[in-house]
C-alpha cells in the first residue's frame, strides 16, 4: 500500500466485486467520541474562563484540540471502506485511497480471522475479521474478483493480528475521551 488511488467511481480497478466498512459499534464509538471530546473541551474552557483561570487557558485550549483532534482520525479511519476489485483492493474513501494493485501482488491468504495481501515487494496488508463488518463476504469478494488466493483453516498467525488497529484505535477514543473528561476536573479544581 504504497500509492494514492483515483476515486473509485472513476471506475479505472474494474468491475467492484465488494465495498466493504468497519463494524457498527466502532463508527458508533468513533462518532459519540467526536461528540464528547468537542462539548468537553467546550465545557474545559468554559469553566476555566469562568474562574478566571487565564495563565490555564491556552493548556485548556490546546488538550481540548489535541483530544479532539484523536477522535476526528478515528472517525476518519472508521469511515474508510474496503473495496475489491479485479484490478486490487483499495482502501479508503470516495476521494482519496490507497491501492495494493492486482500486479503488486504475490497472493492473498485468507484466514478465519483475516485476510493478507501479500506483495512482491514490501510490507504484507492484513483486512483482520474484527475491523472489517461482514468479514465472510469480504472473505468471498477476494476470491471473487480473482486475485490470487490461498485459503487457509485456522487463525492468522499473531504478526497478522498485532496488525490489526481496530483495538488501539477505539482504546484512543476511549482515553481521548476520559482524557476530556479529566481536563474538565482540572479546570474546576484548579487553583
Amino acid at each position: 500500500m504504497s500509492a494514492t488511488d483515483v476515486p473509485v467511481h472513476l471506475g479505472l480497478g474494474g468491475r467492484v466485486a465488494g465495498q466493504f466498512e468497519a463494524r457498527p459499534w466502532p463508527r458508533r464509538l468513533a462518532q459519540l467520541a467526536v461528540r464528547y471530546t468537542a462539548v468537553a473541551g467546550a465545557v474545559a474552557l468554559a469553566v476555566a474562563r469562568r474562574r478566571q483561570l487565564e495563565a490555564m487557558l491556552p493548556a485548556v485550549a490546546i488538550m481540548a484540540m489535541v483530544m479532539l483532534s484523536v477522535t476526528l482520525v478515528g472517525l476518519a479511519v472508521r469511515r474508510a471502506r474496503v473495496t475489491v476489485e479485479a484490478g486490487g483492493v483499495r482502501w479508503g474513501w470516495s476521494w482519496l485511497g490507497v491501492r495494493m494493485d492486482r500486479d503488486r501482488l504475490r497472493g492473498v491468504a485468507i484466514y478465519r480471522d483475516a485476510i493478507a495481501l501479500v506483495p512482491r515487494r514490501g510490507s504484507t496488508w492484513f483486512l483482520s475479521a474484527r475491523d472489517w463488518d461482514r468479514f465472510d463476504a469480504l472473505a468471498r469478494a477476494v476470491a471473487r474478483a480473482g486475485l490470487p488466493v490461498e485459503t487457509h483453516d485456522r487463525d492468522a498467525p499473531w504478526r497478522a493480528r498485532l496488525q490489526s488497529y481496530g483495538r488501539v484505535l477505539d482504546g484512543l477514543l476511549i482515553a481521548a475521551m476520559v482524557g476530556a473528561t479529566v481536563l474538565i476536573a482540572v479546570a474546576a479544581t484548579a487553583r
